[in-house]
């Protein structure tokens, strides 16, 4: 199998489960609160080294206690994180996680997540192959996106690229969209990428793939997720479960997603084994503890 390196962030999540979003001046009571490790990173990680892949974290946490429980739980994952590294001045990055009827809602610190530097991530690379799957997402500063992408590219590794947290509006992006080989976008994602209102999966598709993508795979929720290499599209519906929190749903199919380049498999059962990743992601509250094992999802799969 290939290994994976996973760039991104490391954050500890608070999640509210809450019966309505909260208003100006005033308060709702939680009906449910967890604590859990979180960041895309984080879990994108989690997510395929708890499906046995190799996998190899890059990041950077504070120099607190917040950074050293993220640290210790990434090691007993088995995930490798020799290359996340400790800000001696930032804090380690947080979210609050507001989820209202299995729609979650994100309030951001990214402090130490984005402290990574160039140097950080050249020195984590140095090992990378053509065998490799290099997986990145903007959680970390855009330029550091295209450093990223751009040594994958120029390895020869398998790009991969999750355009979320999507808040940045400079179209920079589309200048380094040539050097991805996978995008894994929703369909608001790709409307922000490509400053499109259509609500047409396979236009917008046609239109990442027209800024240089190789290939396209858009998740679309509980309807499941398409593939598009320009030659042919391939549907996946998604595996129906007993849904009690989606917010991890997105980081398994990738992490999952990853672990089916790595074992090169074809794309129908990529795209099976991502779904039920995906789908058993939502049975369990939180984000990164709601990974599932591969002896889980093997299961679901089976079951259909």
């Amino acid at each position: 199998m290939s290994r994976i390196y996973v760039v991104g962030a490391l954050v500890s999540d608070i999640i509210f489960n809450v019966p309505d979003w909260v208003q100006q001046n005033s308060s709702v009571h939680a009906n449910r609160v967890t604590l859990s490790p979180g960041g895309k990173g984080l879990n994108q990680a989690a997510s395929a080294c708890r499906l046995d892949a190799d996998v190899s974290l890059i990041g950077c946490v504070g120099n607190d206690a917040f950074g050293d429980e993220l640290l210790s739980l990434m090691s007993i994952e088995g995930v490798n994180i020799d290359h996340v590294t400790k800000h001696e001045t930032a804090q380690t990055s947080m979210v609050g996680i507001i989820v209202k009827d299995n729609v979650p809602g994100f309030i951001g610190a990214p402090d130490a997540s984005r402290k990574i530097t160039e140097d950080d991530i050249r020195k984590a690379l140095d090992g990378l192959t053509s065998d490799d799957i290099l997986l990145v997402d903007f959680e970390i500063p855009q330029p550091l996106v295209q450093v990223t992408l751009q040594i994958g590219h120029d390895k020869g590794a398998t790009t991969v690229l999750n355009p979320a947290p999507f808040f940045t509006t400079d179209q920079f992006v589309l200048n380094y969209l040539h050097l991805v080989d996978v995008i894994i976008p929703n369909k608001v994602e790709s409307q922000l990428l490509t400053l499109s209102n259509s609500d047409d999966l396979d236009e917008l598709a046609q239109q990442l793939r027209n800024h240089g993508v190789s290939i396209v795979v858009m998740t679309n929720g509980e309807v499941g997720s398409i593939f598009y290499d320009g030659q042919s599209k391939i549907e996946r519906s998604a595996f129906d479960v007993d849904v009690v929190d989606t917010t991890g749903a997105s980081d398994a199919y990738i992490g999952a997603y990853c672990v089916g380049l790595a074992n090169g498999w074809d794309v129908p059962k990529i795209l099976e084994f991502a779904s039920a990743a995906a789908g058993l992601a939502c049975t369990t509250h939180g984000t990164m503890s709601s990974m599932p094992t591969l002896d889980a999802v093997e299961n679901l799969i089976a079951r259909k």
